[in-house]
């Protein structure tokens, strides 16, 4: 009978650390991106007007404001997009160099024949955000000035 319990308490035991490791699963963050990374995305329409769209730009934009020893980085990200059917375009981003920490989200703006409109995350589409890291700083160098005779 002391076997059967020693199963049963390892079994148990089991079970809780599965279900631990699956918890912790579900509250993993993507990872960080950096600079130089390619970032990919498809974008498809649908709908009665989808065939009028004339042109899409698509951009990462950060979501907070820059810390302070990255004064002056890039706060965006722009995408080069390609149109490869009817409905569908193709967006590729490289990470700048000079990028702020932070997380960025997605914003789509299309310009169609008669009009025009913007997506984000939460309006259209929904996206996490994309979280980057940038280990390079610039911490501004003092400064002194005086009027001259």
């Amino acid at each position: 009978m002391a076997v059967s319990i020693s199963k049963t308490k390892l079994s148990v035991m089991v079970a809780v650390l599965l279900s631990l490791g699956f918890l912790q699963a579900q509250e993993a963050k993507p990872l960080a991106r950096h600079p130089g990374d390619i970032l990919k995305y498809e974008i498809k329409f649908s709908g009665p007007t989808a065939d009028q769209i004339k042109s899409v730009d698509a951009s990462l934009g950060l979501t907070s404001a820059t810390q302070k020893d990255q004064p002056g980085f890039n706060t965006g990200v722009p995408g080069a997009v390609s149109h490869p059917s009817l409905d569908t375009y193709h967006v590729e981003m490289k990470v700048p160099d000079d990028i702020a920490n932070g997380d960025y989200v997605l914003n789509v703006n299309i310009s169609a024949a008669l009009g025009s409109t913007s997506y984000n995350n939460g309006n259209g589409f929904t996206l996490p955000p994309v979280h980057i890291e940038n280990p390079r700083t610039f911490v501004p160098p003092s400064i002194a000035v005086k009027q001259l005779p």
